[in-house]
């Protein structure tokens, strides 16, 4: 009897005898969210990239490379192959090296400036799929952009020339150029499009996909970057409506790929990760001695590296591509299952909180995040909250930046709450719908650009589920993030906002009966004994109250606390829950 076990995106041992990712899986295809193999079954595509073609790093791209990370050594079943000056003599070669080597592997042309040369594109993805389809390939991948920055940047690896940042528009419609050239010679194989900012805004992405079938969406990060934690939402986001997300880059390192490497941050990247089930290549083999470098400096590119060649990156990463893609459990590479359940969207939970401050409804954006641009560019720097902020590219002009706000509860006022850095004051002003409200909030000098203080205001959002809001400002300004969230009562006397959207107390009906709260007395009745520590947050996210609980089965609020909406959140050890309150006199 033939005994065959299926597993999430690993090798197979068939009766003895080994059996490569691409003789098990053959043609990969998209449906839904995820990648499936030939027979249907979802499949994980787990490997490293390497480094770009050139700088002197063009003597990775070799047979011996690409085996080593085959081999069981590494455990690789996908390679990431960045292409920056469409050599199809070398994207060629490593297609022939993945093949024989038997895993599958990503074309990418790695550039920053794609839609800037839509013609070489066309031809070099053209005569690349030709050649996979001479050959009777079913293992290539096919990424048309690595990452989107500059709408008129001047070259490939252009990131510092500025004008208005590249839109989902513009990429959408070199890629769609592009993906009927391939699919002229492959109309199977897996598409991977870039997505704004440096692949990270894939909700831009998510309001208008491209039609077509295998087809997914990039989204790149680095661990590190404190900043880019919040870009987990929006991968849950996707699993959540069948967006198909590809990890095409990740780092362990800041966004640099250099800095720090904090182990704690790429273990919550990579247990949300692996709890969603979702593609991934790590940047990069390389031994230029960064730390998102695999390798240690000197290693060179001759392939079998021992332990004292591979970085401390290159050891973390080896072991979750060794283990998960031979069938180990994520306990067994140091991971943990975490809750991804789309419920996290759409009802009170500690993450929603933690995330936004405000309850079960709230954004906050880093401003790099953007939808669409006019006369704005980034800026790396080290005060802002992810290293980056946005600023005018002629400050003499008027600089807009869009963002679309999703899964709005209801129509109505809500708050809005800029982080800005200016030397002088000015109007920050934002429309929703294309004008259909307007609002401004007016800010003052923060002594600096660098230096940021947040300015609140009240904005109107006038549509259930989807709002896009621009933002736009004339002058010497750096914008670094801005949240969107319920307003405390305080906020709608000083806001104007007569109908706040909320309830007393808002938890599922089974929990709910093991709670009462009463506004205006401020008598908190809880279960007896079940809690530890009752926290009262401002909707800010600013804890104004704690309070030991234990043994308890009453707590009455301080009458000195002003009216207004807060967050009650009580702990016993690891389990909490959230509660939004109103205080009344």
């Amino acid at each position: 009897m033939q005994i065959k076990k299926i597993i999430l995106g690993l090798t197979l041992i068939v009766m003895g005898a080994f059996a490569s990712p691409i003789s098990v899986n053959g043609q990969l295809s998209v449906s839904g969210f995820n990648i499936v193999n030939q027979s249907g079954n979802p499949f994980i595509l787990r490997g490293m990239s390497l480094f770009w073609d050139n700088w002197g790093f063009e003597s990775f791209f070799n047979t011996n490379v690409i085996n080593t990370l085959a081999s069981s050594s590494w455990g690789s079943n996908v390679v990431r192959v960045p292409i920056h000056n469409l050599d199809e003599s070398r994207a060629k070669s490593m297609i022939d090296a993945a093949n024989n080597a038997g895993i599958y592997v990503i074309v990418d042309y790695h550039s920053h400036c794609a839609h800037r040369n839509a013609s070489g594109a066309k031809t070099f993805f053209g005569n690349i799929s030709s050649y996979v389809k001479q050959k009777g390939y079913k293992h290539v991948l096919y990424e048309l952009y690595n990452e989107p920055l500059y709408e008129n940047c001047n070259g490939s690896t252009d990131t510092q020339s500025g004008g208005s940042l590249t839109s989902w528009a513009s990429i959408k419609s070199y890629a769609e150029g592009v993906i009927s050239t391939i699919r002229a010679n492959d109309p199977n194989g897996i598409i991977i499009v870039g997505t704004p900012n440096y692949s990270q805004a894939t909700e831009a992405a998510r309001q208008s996909p491209i039609n077509g079938k295998n087809i997914m969406y990039a989204l790149h990060y680095y661990a590190s970057t404190s900043g880019h934690a919040s870009l987990r939402y929006n991968l849950l986001k996707a699993k959540c409506n069948n967006f198909p997300i590809f990890i095409s880059e990740w780092g362990t390192s800041e966004s640099s790929g250099d800095g720090n490497f904090s182990l704690e941050m790429n273990q919550a990247w990579m247990n949300w990760i692996e709890s969603i089930g979702v593609s991934w290549a790590n940047w990069s083999i390389n031994d230029k001695g960064e730390t998102s470098s695999a390798l240690n400096g000197g290693a060179g590119s001759g392939g079998n590296w021992n332990d004292g060649q591979i970085s401390a990156s290159g050891k973390y990463v080896r072991n979750l591509i060794k283990g998960l893609n031979s069938g180990g459990s994520l306990a067994s590479v140091g991971l943990s299952q975490t809750n991804v359940s789309c419920s996290i969207l759409d009802t009170p939970s500690e993450y929603e909180f933690v995330r936004t401050g405000i309850g079960d409804f709230g954004y906050t954006f880093q401003a790099e995040n953007y939808g669409d641009s006019s006369n704005a560019k980034t800026i790396e720097n080290d005060k802002a909250q992810n290293k980056m902020y946005m600023t005018a590219q002629n400050a003499s002009a008027t600089s807009m930046l869009s963002y679309t706000i999703m899964d709005v509860p209801e129509r109505g006022s809500y708050y809005v709450y800029v982080r800005l850095g200016s030397n002088s004051n000015g109007t920050f002003s934002y429309s929703v719908n294309d004008g259909e409200t307007l609002n401004s909030v007016e800010y003052s000098s923060t002594g600096s650009t660098t230096t940021y203080s947040g300015f609140l205001g009240r904005i109107d959002l006038p549509n259930v589920g989807a709002n896009t809001v621009s933002f736009s400002w004339k002058g010497d300004l750096n914008f670094d993030s801005f949240t969107i969230g319920y307003a405390d009562s305080a906020d709608s006397v000083n806001l104007n906002i007569t109908d706040e959207p909320f309830q007393s107390l808002e938890l599922p009906s089974h929990i709910l009966k093991s709670f009462s709260f009463d506004s205006r007395s401020r008598l908190f009745n809880i279960p007896n004994g079940s809690f530890e520590e009752l926290l009262i947050y401002t909707m800010k996210g600013n804890v104004v109250k704690k309070i030991n609980v234990k043994g308890l089965s009453s707590v009455l609020l301080d009458k000195s606390m002003p009216n207004g909406l807060y967050m009650a959140v009580l702990k016993k050890q690891n389990y909490t829950i959230p509660i939004r309150i109103k205080l009344l006199q």
